[in-house]
């Protein structure tokens, strides 16, 4: 979307090219397939092409400024329990300090990815290839449960939350490849209705739960089991009990929770594995804690485009380490918290006070993969979801299944308001630096301080007041969008 200027610019010549040929040139040339690349109507024809444009799909999630980092920062640094070392490498400032405009790169290409992942899955959606193997279902399956992710994320990121207004303004609703669209933005409302519709969908085709294998037939014919690389059933449900806590619905984000707690057959890392546990960074298939994660490999990856290399610097085989808990956060942790583990405590230089470098992401030979959904997270949308439907009881039980593999020595049995407080409490505890936080502040209509920087007795100096009317808790669209899209509307403020 952002290069339709440029694209119309190439489509101007092209035609004044033809027109200059004038009545000699051969008019089949206009007919003439082009040598070095497939037209779309041709490109998927079979399970062998969809298996080869899903990979091509799940690559494109990877990209630095989408689910391999952008999306994951956002969602810690514009929270309320982290800030940017005074000795940085620059990146991410403006999202530090709630000071974007119209104009910038992170908000302009986490559009340009999602929609070129948007794109990527239609194609797949839209294929017309027959549903006659379970390979092909399931690979349906895939596609829309992808579109519905990036679809739901774009709106959590570029509008405001369902349940301050469903009815503003979301962001378009993309369901089919047209270069020449020029889409106007939809309801908040009519973007999670379509959400839903694509993962009840996907749910319906889906065949394969992780470790399961599907057999493609070629040619040659292969084999592919469903690691934690790849969307599997109960991941789309997943998904759907993440988008009902999201709108408030809490009896359907309930029953969607708890469908997967009970019936996936995926268990909760205990404690004496969750170090190891975050230090793998292969894909998995053994149905612990990982329901869906975007992975890397040796040959496939963004480099020091990822999260490890931004939290962890150059003398922890890192490059930055640009990113630091605060004192407050960091205590939160008991000395008998298992997940106190995954920080390193030690100083920076250059930055006063201590500096509890995130461990949670392994450098390695692969590279570090970026958890999308965790087990974990259904039991505490169960517990949110029964604290709201006022059995509190219920509430405690499942937010303590998921304590007591932490944290053995804690255990809650609280009441009334004070519920919740201890579920988002836990929440921040168990997703730090997953890019949790900022979205549970924001669907939740919280205000807070974000932290500017520490002294040298870890005391926060400075802080930015956020409101749920503050700039940038909303997304700018893309100026490059509005430029060249006179239906698209811009956000408030900028």
């Amino acid at each position: 979307m952002k290069n339709n200027k440029i694209k119309s610019i190439l489509y101007t010549l092209l035609a004044a090219t033809i027109v200059a040929a004038g009545p000699s040139c051969n008019k089949a040339f206009l007919d003439d397939k082009p040598y070095d690349a497939v037209v779309v109507s041709d490109a998927i024809k079979s399970d062998a092409d969809m298996s080869t444009a899903l990979n091509g799909l799940y690559s494109s999630l990877r990209a630095t400024d989408f689910y391999g980092r952008t999306l994951a920062i956002k969602g810690d640094l514009m929270a309320d329990h982290c800030f940017l070392s005074s000795f940085n490498s620059g990146r991410y400032n403006n999202l530090a300090s709630y000071t974007m405009v119209k104009t910038d790169a992170y908000a302009s290409n986490l559009w340009y990815n999602s929609y070129k992942a948007i794109k990527n899955a239609n194609l797949i959606i839209n294929s017309g290839v027959a549903v006659s193997t379970d390979a092909i279902s399931h690979m349906y399956a895939e596609a829309y449960a992808i579109r519905a992710l990036v679809e739901f994320d774009l709106c959590r990121n570029f509008a405001g939350p369902y349940a301050k207004d469903p009815n503003a303004l979301g962001v378009p609703i993309v369901l089919a490849f047209n270069q020449a669209a020029l889409p106007a933005r939809n309801t908040i409302k009519e973007v999670y209705t379509q959400v839903l519709a694509d993962l009840t969908k996907a749910f319906s085709l889906a065949k394969y739960n992780q470790g399961e294998s599907m057999s493609i037939s070629g040619p040659p014919i292969t084999t592919r089991t469903l690691n934690s690389s790849f969307v599997s059933k109960y991941s789309i449900k997943a998904i759907m009990a993440r988008v009902y806590q999201n709108m408030g619905d809490w009896a359907n984000a309930r029953d969607a929770a708890l469908d997967v707690i009970n019936n996936s057959g995926f268990s909760l890392v205990t404690a004496a594995n969750l170090v190891s546990y975050w230090k793998s960074a292969s894909p998995i298939m053994s149905k612990t804690e990982t329901l869906f994660e975007v992975t890397s490999d040796g040959n496939n990856n963004v480099a020091d485009g990822t999260l490890a290399y931004l939290y962890l610097p150059k003398i922890f085989s890192g490059a930055y380490g640009d990113i630091l808990p605060t004192q407050q956060f960091y205590s939160m942790y008991s000395a008998t918290d298992v997940r106190k583990q995954l920080f390193i405590d030690t100083t920076r230089a250059g930055q006063l006070g201590r500096a509890r470098y995130v461990a949670k992401y392994p450098i390695d030979p692969n590279y570090d993969d970026v958890k999308i959904l965790r087990l974990s997270e259904m039991y505490f949308i169960a517990a949110e979801a029964y604290y709201n439907l006022s059995v509190p009881v219920s509430a405690n039980i499942y937010l303590n299944a998921v304590v007591s593999k932490r944290d053995p020595s804690l255990i809650y049995a609280s009441a009334g308001t004070q519920i919740l407080t201890d579920i988002l409490n836990e929440r921040l505890k168990e997703f730090a630096f997953e890019g949790y936080r900022f979205f549970d502040l924001y669907r939740l209509q919280m205000s807070f301080n974000k932290p500017q920087g520490q002294d040298a007795s870890n005391n926060i100096t400075s802080n930015v007041a956020v409101t749920p009317s503050t700039l940038n808790v909303v997304w700018p669209i893309p100026n490059d969008e509005i430029q060249v899209n006179p239906n698209m509307t811009q956000n408030p403020g900028y």
